[in-house]
This record gives C-alpha cells, sequence and structure tokens, in this order.
C-alpha cells in the first residue's frame, strides 16, 4: 500500500519519519507532499496515486488539515484520509462532522499499519484498537486506545529520507531528533496534561529511548545526511540526570560530538548538569521563564519556580558560554498589563540572547482552557475549531487591554535586545494592532532561528526560496 503524508510547512516532522520507518519496515510505501511548496498540489498526488492520505495534526493546524482534507477528498474520493496527532487523539468526534474516514489516537505505528495491512487485502478494519472508524452512512465504529508502547527500541530508525522529493528539505545542516515520548511535568497551558487522562492506565506515559538505540539512531542520520547541529526537541531534555542524561550526554562525547540545543526546565538543572551539557557540544537552550510575575507563573500556569531560581539558572549558562533563549507567554487569566510588564523586565534582567513571546492559546484539554471557560473569557460563539494554527498572532481570549496585550507580544522580543527602547515601547503598545508590528515580530523570529542555530541561514533561505510564504503570511 502506498501512504501519502499531506503537511503545510518545510520541515521535517519527527513523528512522519517514525510512522514512515515503521510502515516501510511493514511493506508500506511512504511519500510526503508539502503544500507550500508545491505549484500545483492535485497534480503532485495524482502522480503519487496513494491509497492513503495521512495528516499529523495539533490543534489551529487542525484548520487547514481540514480543510486539505476536503479538498482532497473531492479530488480522490476513494482515497482513505486518516488524521493523527494530539488534536484528534483529543477531540476524535471530527470524524463525525468532517471528510475523515479515520481518526488514529494515540501512538500511530501499530494502528497505521494494521489499517494499511487490512486495506491492502481488503479486510475489515473498523475494529483495530485505537481508530475510529467512519463508513459510508456516517456510522462511527469508535475502539478504545491501545496501550502505549513502552519499548521504543522495538521501532525502526525514523526516516528521514521519506522528504526525498525535497533536497532543500532532507540535505538541511541541522537534524531535529527526539529521546522519547511524553513529559513527566503538568503545566496548565500543555497537551500532556490531557493526553495523560486520555491514556490513563494504558502504560508510563513518560517513556525514552535506550541511550544506545538514541546514539546509533544520530550516527546512521550523520552517514546518510549533511548534518552539522542537532536539535533535541524534547519538552524537557535534561529530567532524569543521573539515570539518563548524565550516561546520554557521556556517550554523546565520545561518539558524536556535534554541536546541539535543546529546551530545559530550571529546576531539573544543577550548575553540573549544565557544565556537562557544555562539554558536550550544548551551545544553546530553551527555557521556560512563562512570566516574571510569579503568581501569575505558579498559580496560574503551573510552573512552580521562583524568579530567583530562573535567574540563577540562566547565569549558570550565560557562564558556560550557553546560548539561551526565554519563552514567555502574555494576556493569562487574571494578569494586568502592568504584570506583563514585569515579565518584560524580568527578561531585559535575564539578559537573554533572545526571547520569544506568545499570547494566551487555552489549547483543548489543557487547565488554561479550563480556567477561561470556568471564567467566561471566551467569547460567547466561540468554538474549538476556532483556534489558529499561528498561536502567536493573536490570542481567542476576551481580556482587557487585549490589543495592548497583542502589540507588547509584538514588540516584546526587540524590547529584550534593545532594553533601551523599552519607555518607547511602553506609549507603543496603546496603538491599534497594525502590520508593522507583526512584520518586525516575524522578521525578528526569523533572525532568532538562524542565531540560535535552529536553522542555517543557507537553509532558511532555500526554503524561502521554495515556498515564499513566510514572512508574507499576515505581514502585510
Amino acid at each position: 500500500m502506498r501512504v501519502l503524508y499531506l503537511q503545510k510547512d518545510a520541515f521535517v516532522n519527527p513523528g512522519i519519519t517514525a510512522l514512515a520507518a515503521y510502515c516501510e519496515q511493514r511493506g508500506h510505501h511512504s511519500d510526503v507532499l508539502i503544500e507550500d511548496a508545491e505549484y500545483d498540489l492535485k497534480r503532485a498526488i495524482r502522480r503519487i496515486e496513494p491509497d492513503v492520505i495521512a495528516f499529523s495534526v495539533t490543534s489551529g493546524l487542525h484548520l487547514w488539515a481540514l480543510a486539505m482534507a476536503a479538498r482532497v477528498k473531492a479530488w480522490f474520493p476513494r482515497v482513505v484520509s486518516v488524521f493523527g496527532g494530539i488534536h484528534p487523539t483529543l477531540y476524535p468526534e471530527l470524524v463525525e462532522c468532517f471528510p475523515v474516514d479515520v481518526v488514529c489516537r494515540g501512538d500511530g505505528e501499530e494502528a497505521l499499519a494494521e489499517l494499511l495491512d487490512a486495506l491492502e487485502v481488503g479486510a475489515d478494519y473498523r475494529s483495530i484498537p485505537s481508530l475510529w472508524v467512519k463508513e459510508s452512512d456516517g456510522t462511527v465504529h469508535r475502539n478504545p486506545i491501545r496501550p502505549l508502547e513502552q519499548d521504543l527500541d522495538r521501532f525502526p530508525f525514523p526516516d528521514r529520507g521519506v522528504y526525498r522529493r525535497y533536497p532543500f528539505v532532507v540535505q538541511q545542516g541541522i537534524g531535529a531528533f527526539v529521546t522519547g515520548r511524553g513529559c513527566p511535568d503538568n503545566c496548565a497551558f500543555c497537551f500532556h496534561v490531557a493526553l495523560k487522562k486520555v491514556t490513563k492506565g494504558l502504560g508510563r506515559y513518560a517513556r525514552r529511548k535506550s541511550v544506545d538505540y538514541l546514539i546509533a539512531e544520530i550516527e546512521q542520520a550523520i552517514q546518510r545526511y549533511p548534518l552539522r547541529r542537532l536539535v533535541f526537541r524534547d519538552d524537557t531534555f535534561v529530567v532524569d540526570y543521573e539515570g539518563y542524561a548524565r550516561p546520554l550526554l557521556e556517550r554523546y562525547r565520545e561518539r558524536i560530538g556535534l554541536p546541539f540545543s535543546c529546551l530545559v526546565r530550571a529546576d531539573y538543572m544543577s550548575e553540573r548538569s549544565i557544565r556537562d551539557l557544555a562539554a558536550s557540544g550544548c551551545f544553546a537552550v530553551k527555557i521556560g521563564v512563562e512570566s516574571g510575575n510569579e503568581r501569575v507563573r505558579n498559580s496560574i500556569l503551573h510552573k512552580r519556580l521562583s524568579n530567583s531560581a530562573l535567574a540563577a539558572t540562566v547565569e549558570l549558562f550565560h557562564s558556560y558560554g550557553i546560548r539561551v533563549q526565554t519563552s514567555n507567554v502574555v494576556g493569562s487569566p487574571g494578569e494586568t498589563l502592568e504584570a506583563a510588564f514585569e515579565t518584560l523586565d524580568f527578561n531585559i534582567k535575564l539578559a537573554p540572547q533572545s526571547a520569544w513571546c506568545s499570547l494566551i492559546q487555552p489549547y483543548p484539554g489543557t487547565q488554561l482552557q479550563d480556567l477561561v471557560m470556568r471564567e467566561g473569557m471566551f467569547p460567547p460563539d466561540f468554538d474549538v475549531d476556532e483556534f489558529e494554527q499561528s498561536y502567536f498572532m493573536q490570542a481567542p481570549v476576551d481580556v482587557e487591554n487585549k490589543d495592548a496585550f497583542s502589540n507588547l507580544q509584538k514588540l516584546f522580543p526587540l524590547a529584550v535586545r534593545f532594553p533601551q527602547a523599552r519607555p518607547l515601547i511602553r506609549r507603543a503598545v496603546s496603538l491599534p494592532p497594525n502590520r508593522l508590528f507583526n512584520f518586525l515580530f516575524r522578521a525578528h523570529h526569523a533572525y532568532s532561528l538562524v542565531e540560535l542555530g535552529e536553522f542555517e541561514l543557507r537553509d532558511f533561505l532555500r526554503v524561502g526560496l521554495h515556498t515564499g510564504r513566510y514572512l508574507r503570511q499576515t505581514a502585510f
């Protein structure tokens, strides 16, 4: 069977590479099409002649995926459409009222492979665990989620080669890896809390690949592709330092040695772990600050971190020559504009190389969404399907000074980089939201991706040449 993964952006999706590798191992061929890189998508799909078209869907991106699924179903009505990922796992009901044939919940490898096996021989696939299957008359078969796979080493290495159609993607010099699945933390704004609820009783939620497996996976990728830097995409790279991170870093120094970046939490870090990160080639980290106001951070966002602990950790990263990008959010329930400026001032004090800021997004299934609903902060006619893909351009909640929050979020990174501009920005937030602020935000974000090693400049330019949509989209 031939499965086609459709995605919007020109980036390697780790979930797709994992699914493609497993399905190839089971005898099914995989292809990827990137909408932003295709001039005639319908023609490209017809050339591939897929049996199944699959979408890896997050909340916000589901709007694009649903619209694309409708187009594909109109073009190729006999092709089976499959939605998997975070959003359909939490909201499988979308299969009932949208042109989607199958929803996959939870881990996708076994469920997708079993679906392809059944389709290949014309067998009944309506009872495959983890799948919600819609028949032609609208009847939906709702199968329970299968147990979470605990042994991630049993899967083949992710197949980056599935992007072979796009040399400007597969030949990028920075490769993304994950050490496992799940997260042990319970931040109010994060989807992990919701996923833990729907998979409760199905096995340990936070799982990791063995050190030997991960090192071998990286070595294979380095042999096949011109990787010069790595990015670890785990929500928290250093969790179990003694049991996992320390032996991983030791092996990484011995066998890999490439510069890398990762995401960290201040309460998991120590000077020893930071020193080991630096010695192993870590050149940049992203660290969640969320808010400079401790009440907002701890009581609303459930980060349980003090300003002093954050400041001490960031200072240690500075002292070991590791670049820092802080992650922040403004517009939380109960947050005043002055509290948001506390976040700005705290970031200025931290002096990171870059500061990221987003508007609050109470995504489906999160504790933050529950709070926003209790507080009546959604517009009366709001629907979950109104979440936008771009979680940094606007927020769906009704808050006082909403336009000022939006302007502050757009100008936040510039104010941290150029603190002398703070008085000007303090006045500028009272202006109506405008395209100039949007453009400044996007341009600075693009610059930061290169500065912090998320993208090499030449790769960034190549992606822009082949897609040409990033800075234009909603900027003017």
